[in-house]
């Protein structure tokens, strides 16, 4: 039976939610610009600093990533009336957008796995402002990312995954989920034991992944489960 709205312009919403994982994923970034950040010790919004000469192209992927969420959620909206748990599906991935989005306008002055002055800069408070709304915008992004990936199995649980595409959807939002707390307990210890300068890096670049991979995934297999 047919649950989708009969107007809903599927193909191009998938194909934004495709192109916003690929840009999402800033480790062909970091791997076309030959790995200049240690991969330990150090997290992928450095590539975004001022200072690094990835800035610009850093903050483009993360604006246009943001921008195709936002325009995927506006584009989908009639799918709201379908169940609360699309309603919210929704509204997480609009959360996820605008906090990515919004991150580009408050770049890190300086990458502080590059220079202990930098390190030493960020501990003394003397970053100031814009380092607090740009950790804050990065914790509305996160919200919004853990929130998309809790909705997305909400809304496999309750019709089924349908089949392959659902499946793969369903995986990636549950290790996407995993991986997004694992990685906040993991920073949580971290500032506990004030180790300021050994980041989770591969744990964060490892989540990053599966982030993108449920961006790609969710349509294909939320069209296959809610078409059955």
């Amino acid at each position: 039976m047919m649950v989708v709205p009969a107007l809903f312009p599927y193909r191009l919403v998938r194909g934004l939610m495709v192109a916003a994982g690929v840009l999402y994923c800033s480790l062909l970034l970091e791997l076309a610009a030959g790995f200049p950040l240690d991969l330990r010790n150090s997290m992928l919004s450095e590539l975004a600093a001022l200072d690094q000469p990835t800035s610009s192209y850093a903050r483009a992927m993360d604006l246009a990533t943001g921008i195709l969420l936002v325009v995927a959620v506006v584009l989908a909206r009639s799918a709201a009336r379908m169940h609360r748990d699309v309603a919210g599906l929704l509204v997480s991935t609009a959360l996820f957008g605008v906090g990515t989005m919004f991150t580009v306008f408050l770049p890190l002055d300086c990458a502080p796995s590059l220079s202990q002055a930098c390190l030493e800069s960020e501990d003394s408070g003397r970053a100031g402002l814009a380092l607090f709304l740009h950790a804050t915008l990065s914790t509305i992004a996160g919200i919004g990312c853990v929130a998309m990936a809790v909705f997305i199995l909400l809304v496999l649980r309750r019709v089924g995954p349908g089949g392959r595409w659902g499946w793969t959807a369903g995986v990636a939002a549950g290790a996407a989920l995993a991986s997004q707390i694992w990685l906040t307990v993991a920073i949580g210890i971290q500032e506990l034991r004030g180790d300021d300068a050994h980041p989770p890096g591969i744990l964060q670049r490892a989540s990053v992944v599966l982030v993108c991979l449920m961006l790609a995934t969710v349509m294909p297999g939320l069209r296959q489960a809610l078409r059955r």
